[in-house]
């Protein structure tokens, strides 16, 4: 039972408040409060990636290989209630719509897997393209109020450098068409606000790189190369590493006449790739002319990706840039058009690199670095 005092007292029953509490003092306890009673909430439940609990990590990472070859990811479930789970995703910015539903997938809820422990089994498609970071989430339901959770999935990286080059709309898509193409000094003020640069070459003062419907290409049919600088970007200086992707594919006529292939990409500002250089040389594939699948065909075996670390010798600064150049500025002979899309670099954390190597990078080029050397890169740094 429980006493509850009135709202308004009247003035002439009002005492001092001395004989207030002593009047308090005598109710007895029992009518004051149920001391035994337990208002504690005795249903639970709770998720792990381990079927020991030990740990509950915050967002679980799912490799952007997708899950194991015949096999899934698992994830257990501990509670004393009946529940149920749905897969849900976040909303695609641009449209609002719920963004690749399909690349994640509940496939079993096995119930009493362990006493008290039931376990998820889910499949995660493989990151298509860019390795962008999506995210999903599987709701935990139950009938009890407000005893609900939700398990938080990414798959893929967070993106310093993002360059799908959609706001290009120059033109044709088809790498064979020239008409409507736009050198980068014509683009837009706020295309150029986006921070892409290209150098004007020496002898003529202008940059041959162009924008097309949906990309870029680099290089020209008078004999000209160029290059192509990413954005500046402030935060790189506080990563360990990164990784860089593109997509580059080299010109080839339809009479079959080729042009040279060969792509310089240069980590400028700081910063030094895997093996400590600073610069590598790159033979690409042509695309097929002939190909009635043209534009779209265009970017098959086209992926580029490189490690790229700060050292403490050569760390990243406000200032690291990646810079790809086709060729030369003024070629000798010939030419070097190249196209590139799906320039992004990714900032990295510790637990990515067993996504894209299944161990630490290091470990996987023990040719390209000493131990020492490696010990030295990661030892002034935490992975973030």
């Amino acid at each position: 039972m429980r006493t509850i005092l009135p709202r308004k007292i009247p003035k002439r029953s009002v005492t001092s408040p001395i004989a207030v509490l002593l009047l308090t003092a005598a109710i007895p306890l029992g009518t004051a409060c149920d001391d035994d009673k337990d208002y504690s909430r005795r249903e639970y439940i709770e998720w792990s990636d381990t079927p020991e609990f030990d740990r509950k990590p915050d967002i679980l990472h799912f490799s952007v290989n997708g899950s194991p070859e015949n096999g899934c990811n698992a994830i257990y479930v501990r509670t004393n209630v009946p529940f149920t789970a749905t897969v849900e995703f976040e909303e695609d910015e641009d449209n609002g719509e719920a963004a690749a539903p399909d690349w994640l997938e509940l496939v079993k809820i096995e119930h009493d897997y362990l006493p008290g422990i039931s376990r998820l089994l889910c499949k995660a498609a493989p990151h298509p393209g860019t390795y962008k970071e999506r995210k999903g989430c599987i709701s935990l339901h139950t009938e009890v109020e407000y005893l609900n959770d939700f398990i938080p999935i990414v798959q893929g990286f967070p993106a310093r450098v993002e360059g799908d080059f959609d706001w290009l709309k120059y033109g044709s898509a088809n790498p064979l068409e020239t008409r409507g193409e736009t050198a980068i000094s014509g683009w837009t003020a706020e295309q150029k606000d986006k921070g892409w640069e290209s150098t004007p070459a020496e002898e003529e003062g202008t940059a041959h790189c162009y924008g097309k419907n949906g990309y870029v290409r680099l290089g020209d049919d008078l004999g000209h190369g160029a290059n192509l600088l990413s954005p500046y970007k402030p935060e790189i200086r506080s990563d360990t590493a990164v990784l860089v992707r593109f997509n580059a594919i080299a010109y080839a006529a339809t009479d079959g006449t080729k042009d040279a292939n060969e792509l310089t990409v240069t980590v400028k500002g700081g910063g030094q790739f895997l093996d400590g250089a600073t610069s590598k040389k790159l033979i690409l594939n042509h695309f097929d002319p002939s190909d009635e699948e043209l534009p779209e065909s265009m970017w098959e075996n086209s992926r580029q990706e490189f490690i790229v670390v700060s050292h403490p010798k050569n760390t990243f600064t406000s200032n690291t840039r990646i810079e790809l150049m086709a060729g030369d500025y003024v070629m000798e002979s010939g030419n070097t058009r190249i196209f590139i899309d799906d320039f992004y670099i990714f900032r990295l954390r510790w637990y990515d690199y067993d996504d894209l190597f299944g161990g630490l990078p290091w470990e996987q080029q023990k040719n390209a670095l000493t131990i020492s050397s490696i010990n030295a890169c990661f030892s002034s740094s935490v992975f973030r």
